[in-house]
């Protein structure tokens, strides 16, 4: 075996040394499987039992709408309790929503299942946070971007794998088994999370006294110029990547591929997306916030080629690519947060990226029937293209060399 060869791995099992990040992140992706479990069990079911597509939509629209304010939730929560306590206590609450929605399939009742949706959603934005606030609480400062790379691979390989197992439960138990082993994965997850312990106990009591909310993380971000540009440009990104997604359906359609299009859409996405964030975390030894242009501009040129495909497997080997730069955008942007923030500020951050993020993403979605009556599809991606050269421009005449906060000043 070359010393390469060897290099690679090993920088990727040096978190995994750590018995704390192995729970987090194993509980986390044993959390986020029972949740894109219980969504692909949910659709299914409401479909079945509406044959609407408009009762799906809203279904989906109530999965984007309360995490939204779940950030903000979060960015009040996180920073001012003990970090350990609220990932624990916002599963519970994951979990009690859950048993309300189950108790809706049991009784047949759609807005009671819809409700106790949202409110899992919101809950769920809130263990989310606390989670990627906790990371730098139990891995060396080095050992960060590896870190994050793992974190965000569970969470794809979760998506791709509890999507299958959300379908195949469903044609075997119904929706009631869905929700019933989604109840299941919190379970697990609570008894990694309870056995976490953070790198220096003190840094608890000190998160715990400190004060403030979304309002207080906004003023932070937008008083720290590195912060800023990374959370502003991160939002293009997702700008960008809801107003494809919304058009993949009819992209995809016109390639060839008919319904199932947007699901091998997806499914190249996902792939190349664990592909990127593995190859970042296994070769960075540190991260710069400024490798967000090169990854927003090749993320921009994919989007012009993919528009302008012709061919459907050529499309999905591009979609396939453009999933690489996003992984290893996605791993910078966590890592740069980590590094430029100082840690009793890490919820408050997260907090608020995570509701500009769902409001842009969401906001593009709500865009896309505008946009497509005036564009074809093929033109509206080229729009989020030049959403992401305006991001990739943004960062790159914006940011200069500075030195990042200790990821661990706030222990």
């Amino acid at each position: 075996m070359t010393r390469a060869s060897q290099v690679v791995p090993e920088r990727l099992r040096r978190p995994l040394r750590s018995p704390s990040f192995r729970r987090l992140a194993l509980g986390k992706g044993i959390s986020y499987l029972g949740d894109w479990l219980m969504v692909a069990v949910l659709v299914g079911w409401v479909y079945e039992s509406t044959a609407s597509i408009a009762q799906v939509a809203t279904l989906m629209a109530i999965r984007l709408l309360p995490p939204i304010v779940g950030g903000s939730v979060a960015a009040s929560l996180v920073d001012r309790l003990p970090r350990r306590r609220v990932l624990v206590w916002s599963e519970l609450a994951c979990a009690a929503a859950v048993a309300g929605a189950l108790a809706g399939v049991v009784v047949g009742s759609r807005p009671i299942v819809f409700a106790f949706v949202g409110l899992c959603g919101l809950v769920g934005m809130v263990s989310t946070v606390a989670g990627n606030a906790l990371i730098p609480m139990v891995v060396e400062a080095e050992e960060l971007p590896a870190a994050n790379a793992i974190h965000s691979v569970g969470q794809e390989a979760a998506m791709a794998l509890g999507a299958v197992v959300g379908g195949i439960t469903l044609a075997a138990g119904g929706a009631t088994a869905g929700l019933a082993a989604n109840l299941a994965s919190y379970a697990i997850a609570v008894l990694f999370f309870v056995r976490i312990s953070v790198v220096d106990e003190r840094a608890e009591p000190k998160v715990a006294r400190t004060r403030g909310g979304f309002a207080s993380g906004l003023r932070y971000v937008l008083s720290r110029s590195t912060l800023a540009v990374v959370v502003g440009s991160f939002a293009l990104l997702t700008l960008a990547t809801g107003l494809v997604n919304a058009t993949l359906p009819s992209f995809t359609s016109g390639l060839g591929l008919g319904a199932s299009g947007y699901g091998f859409a997806l499914a190249a996405l996902a792939a190349g997306m664990i592909v990127g964030e593995a190859l970042t975390g296994a070769a960075a030894s540190r991260v710069d916030a400024r490798w967000l242009a090169p990854g927003l501009g090749a993320m921009g040129c994919l989007f012009v080629a993919f528009a302008w495909s012709g061919s459907a497997l050529a499309a999905l080997a591009l979609l396939a690519a453009f999933g690489v730069a996003n992984g290893f955008a996605e791993v910078v942007m966590t890592t740069s947060i980590h590094q430029h923030a100082e840690g009793e500020y890490h919820g408050r951050v997260f907090g608020v990226g995570s509701t500009i993020w769902r409001t842009t993403m969401l906001g593009a979605v709500v865009a896309a029937p505008v946009v497509h009556a005036v564009a074809s599809p093929s033109q509206a991606i080229t729009i989020a293209a030049i959403v992401l050269f305006v991001g990739s421009l943004t960062v790159a005449t914006t940011l200069r060399r500075r030195t990042a906060v200790p990821a661990h000043a706030a222990v």
